[in-house]
């Protein structure tokens, strides 16, 4: 008997881990983008978000997309209401969790007493989380200490070291249209990407180089300039501008965007398709 209890235990422990894991690994890049923004440490946002969102499963998240339970005051925007500290209490509602995260940084930003926060550095994530309960974001005494436990159980402090110079660069392979294929290098920051590419297919080819620029931990916009090669008789190149709308999901870029080709060509505007895959 105490063995199935031990292991029984042990399952719901490990199950438990399993979707904290899954979920750090969902909204870690939401976490240092907010970061990067409002100087928050991601361990502190992400943490917090575990803690109050029940990674993701609690009737706020699920329902409102609130993973930091934060509540109505002086808030114009959707709201539902949930027993907390006393029942029926209301809290915002969000149409995504990224608004959630972001309204998180703003509560953080414009409320006055979380403003010594700020002359921490974003390092000092045990600073934070007993700055947080002192202030009073959480009515548990043991505020600070779970969000302490949760950081250091899971490395979260790493993510506070993703500074501003930090750069990855990938190898990148291309699929789609009008170019068939494509290989180039793309080199990552926090604020956006440079990439440098050829593109090809049976009739035409173009090298280019261009920066996108990060609107959001998913979304880029951008563009660049290159070079048109057209292998007729003639074997012109054409100087062209390219614009570009990229959605990030993982190591996989979906591209659509519209090249501006100048010269005596039938047309001159291209529209442009690419799935771009990145790789270390």
């Amino acid at each position: 008997m105490l063995l199935r209890f031990i292991l029984f235990f042990s399952f719901i422990n490990c199950y438990s881990q399993n979707k904290t894991e899954v979920y750090i690994s969902k909204y870690s890049d939401l976490a240092i983008f907010e970061m990067d923004n409002y100087n928050i440490p991601a361990s502190i946002t992400l943490a917090q978000a575990i803690l109050e969102s029940g990674n993701g499963e609690s009737k706020l998240a699920i329902e409102a997309k609130n993973h930091f339970g934060i509540k109505c005051h002086n808030w114009d925007g959707e709201k539902i209401y949930a027993d907390d500290d006393l029942k029926n209490e209301c809290f915002r509602k969000y149409s995504t969790v990224s608004q959630s995260f972001r309204d998180h940084s703003l509560f953080l930003v414009e409320n006055k007493r979380y403003s010594s926060l700020f002359m921490l550095s974003k390092n000092d994530y045990e600073g934070w989380a007993k700055g947080l309960k002192k202030a009073g974001y959480a009515t548990n005494p043991r505020y600070d200490k779970l969000l302490i436990n949760l950081i250091e159980k899971y490395n979260l402090h790493t993510l506070d070291k993703n500074t501003d110079s930090q750069q990855k660069i990938y190898f990148a392979h291309s699929y789609g249209l009008p170019y068939l294929v494509g290989s180039g290098v793309y080199i990552e920051n926090n604020f956006g990407t440079y990439a440098c590419e050829v593109n090809t297919s049976f009739y035409l080819s173009e090298s280019n180089i261009s920066y996108h620029h990060k609107l959001s931990y998913k979304f880029y916009a951008g563009g660049g300039l290159g070079v048109l090669y057209l292998p007729t008789e003639d074997k012109k190149f054409y100087p062209h501008l390219q614009s570009e709308l990229i959605y990030k999901y993982k190591s996989l870029l979906l591209r659509v965007g519209t090249q501006f080709i100048y010269g005596d060509l039938q047309y001159n505007i291209a529209p442009i398709f690419r799935i771009t895959y990145l790789s270390n």
